[in-house]
């Protein structure tokens, strides 16, 4: 485990970054564009990467936001409707 990587914090556009040092995002599993949540807690904010449960997912549609049905035009191959 590696312990107490030092970052700065820096501007990127009109927002706040930290650098996430190489062998500590090696470590972690993260890679550019890799989702993430940020979680503030008191005096610290935590990173934690950002898993999907399908369970949960499908938990949240409802009539609301359920999509509409789209045409995506006729049959190529052998589907059956």
């Amino acid at each position: 485990v590696i312990m107490g990587a030092k970052s700065r914090v820096a501007r990127w556009g009109s927002s706040l970054a930290v650098r996430i040092p190489k062998p500590v995002a090696e470590q972690w599993g993260v890679q550019e564009g890799s989702p993430i949540e940020i979680v503030h807690r008191g005096d610290h904010v935590v990173l934690q990467r950002k898993t999907y449960d399908l369970g949960s997912m499908l938990d949240q549609v409802n009539e609301a936001n359920l999509p509409s049905e789209w045409d995506t035009g006729p049959a190529k191959g052998g589907e059956e409707w």
